[in-house]
């Protein structure tokens, strides 16, 4: 006996609630597939802006690496380019010398001041807060903690308003197991710092963030060979094999439904969140299963992350399971027998 739309629709409302709860599509299990997506920036983007970046407080070897490598990986991909400035150079082209108080460095408001003149949005500043071993003097652990300040350009007299600040956190192993390319670096604190920068920039420009994602297993029926070697092929992270596999699938075996909600993690795995809404809804459509369900809603919520990172308009299509970042927008059984019938 068929389950009734109000029955569905609840439990498509369960499935919401899994998915904000980082559960359902997105799984930590190590047989996952992994899928790369987009990230809003965790403080403020800075993205098309000047800040200037002031001294980095604590250890002054650990500082100057740290401070060569933020000018050397500075983002300069479309729609991530932001410029910084060595704000120890501003005083070059200003009357105005930039005076220091007890051991705080450079005084913040003469900065701002300064930094007004040359067009400058935010400065920044950083604080090391690791300690070298006595043993090893070595550091395998780094800590930075960073502080963002707004300047209203409006406003010239106004003193630089903080904006919010986060630590940075890497770890030796984690950080080559973030970023390969390190490992053929042979100084330990080159690597960190090159790291500590990489992961800074998470902070003020939109990010590439990897996730694993559950894919559907098949029904014990005609295309359940080729299915399992799609997702054979996602799990290796080859998406675009694995989703000629599913197309064909779908074509020649339409009740196996686990290729179509397949393919829609693939189209986000190719940025189309449109493409991937539409094949979520029609797998629901097929199977009303919970992880169909909860795929829907792990697509828009990626889907929203990527609009809130390159601050893009809404979709045309609009929203279907979420209003806000953190709001729900009710689901009703028309709302949900609308999105059912989506091909």
């Amino acid at each position: 006996m068929r389950r009734s739309k109000r029955s569905i629709a609840a439990t498509l409302l369960f499935a919401v609630g899994l998915a904000l709860g980082q559960v359902g599509c997105r799984t930590n299990s190590p047989n996952g597939s992994p899928i790369f997506v987009w990230i809003p920036p965790r403080i403020q983007s800075t993205v098309g802006h000047r800040i200037a970046i002031s001294e980095i407080a604590g250890d002054e070897k650990l500082s100057e690496k740290i401070h060569e490598q933020l000018f050397a990986s500075v983002p300069r991909d479309t729609g991530r380019t932001l410029s910084f400035i060595d704000a120890g150079n501003l005083q070059e082209h200003s009357p105005i010398q930039l005076a220091s108080y007890a051991d705080e460095g450079t005084n913040d408001v003469v900065l701002a001041s300064v930094a007004r003149n040359e067009g400058i949005s935010y400065l920044l500043r950083g604080e090391i807060l690791s300690e070298r071993s006595a043993r090893e003097d070595a550091v395998k652990r780094l800590t930075v903690s960073w502080r963002l300040m707004s300047l209203d350009q409006n406003n010239p007299s106004l003193p630089a308003k903080h904006v919010g600040g986060l630590p940075v956190v890497v770890e030796l192993g984690s950080a080559v197991q973030k970023y390969p390319d390190l490992a053929i670096v042979p100084d330990q604190e080159t690597i960190l710092a090159k790291a500590a920068a990489r992961d800074t920039y998470e902070l003020f420009a939109p990010s590439i963030q990897q996730e694993r994602v559950q894919l559907a297993s098949p029904y014990p029926m005609r295309g359940r060979a080729d299915v399992l070697r799609g997702n054979a092929l996602a799990r290796a992270g080859r998406w675009g094999e694995a989703k000629e596999i599913w197309e064909q699938v779908v074509r020649s075996h339409p009740r196996q439904t686990a290729a179509l909600h397949n393919l829609a993690l693939a189209a986000v795995a190719s940025q189309d969140f449109t493409t991937a809404k539409q094949l979520a809804r029609q797998a629901i459509k097929r199977r009303s299963s919970e992880l169909n369900q909860s795929t829907l809603v792990w697509i828009e919520l990626r889907q929203r992350d990527y609009h809130n990172a390159f601050d893009l308009p809404d979709p045309p299509e609009g929203w279907f399971v979420t209003q806000s970042q953190n709001a729900l927008k009710p689901i009703s059984t028309q709302n949900f027998s609308a999105a059912a019938s989506a091909r």
